[in-house]
């Protein structure tokens, strides 16, 4: 059931229905981590893992880029086997919930679980869902991790974390990012742009052609039973 479709059973009001979609679902977000590797036995293990958020969007995304990219580094692709591991893989999925930085924990939905009720329509939404701070999108292979920052899956080019922000965070009456205002203060802006260079360390900026690919993959193995 949707968010509106909820607020109607409870309030029956128009107006308080859009008042709460305009303050809490005016954020809205999606995470897709990619997976495609092998352990040193030679074990194939392929996912998606893909996260809807109300309320995630400039520093905050950043942070979560980080840190998720730094546990893919130092967990998965060391002990590749975590990958198998269902335990390990929801740990991931909690990191995507996390904002290290703020000390803070933003609920996610299940985009995969979600779509299941689409029928054979459902891999055109697994991407296509409500947005307007961004989707996050990483790769993982046993080439390494790759990423990049999109305003909407098929809108525009890859970005990387300072464009992200540049995109999300400045308007007409903010024009740099890297300045402190009423929304952002000097420390936030310190540990993003920190952030931003780490992530630059750890992965490397997907092209539009891998982002394309991406998106365009056959994603039909994840609803069949028993994966």
């Amino acid at each position: 059931m949707s968010s509106k479709n909820i607020c109607w059973k409870i309030w029956g009001n128009e107006t308080m229905i859009s008042k709460l979609e305009e303050n809490i679902m005016g954020q809205r977000s999606q995470i897709y981590i990619r997976y495609n590797v092998n352990d040193k036995s030679g074990q194939n293990y392929k996912g998606l893992i893909a996260r809807y958020f109300g309320w995630n969007y400039g520093e905050r995304m950043i942070s979560r880029a980080r840190y998720i990219i730094e546990e893919i580094q130092d967990e998965f692709m060391r002990y590749k086997w975590s990958f198998g591991d269902k335990e390990k893989l929801e740990k991931l999925k909690r990191f995507c919930e996390t904002n290290f930085d703020m000390k803070d924990i933003v609920f996610s939905s299940d985009i995969l679980k979600e779509v299941e009720d689409y029928g054979d329509e459902k891999l055109q939404y697994l991407f296509n869902q409500d947005n307007n701070d961004g989707q996050l999108f990483i790769d993982v292979t046993d080439d390494g991790i790759k990423y990049c920052f999109m305003s909407f899956y098929n809108d525009g080019e890859p970005m990387d974390g300072e464009h992200y922000m540049k995109w999300n965070c400045e308007d007409e009456k903010h024009l740099d990012w890297h300045m402190p205002y009423k929304y952002m203060k000097r420390k936030t802006i310190t540990y993003t742009e920190r952030n931003i260079k780490k992530i630059n360390q750890m992965a490397v900026l997907m092209t539009p052609e891998e982002i394309k690919a991406f998106i365009e993959d056959d994603y039909s193995y994840l609803f069949m039973p028993g994966f």
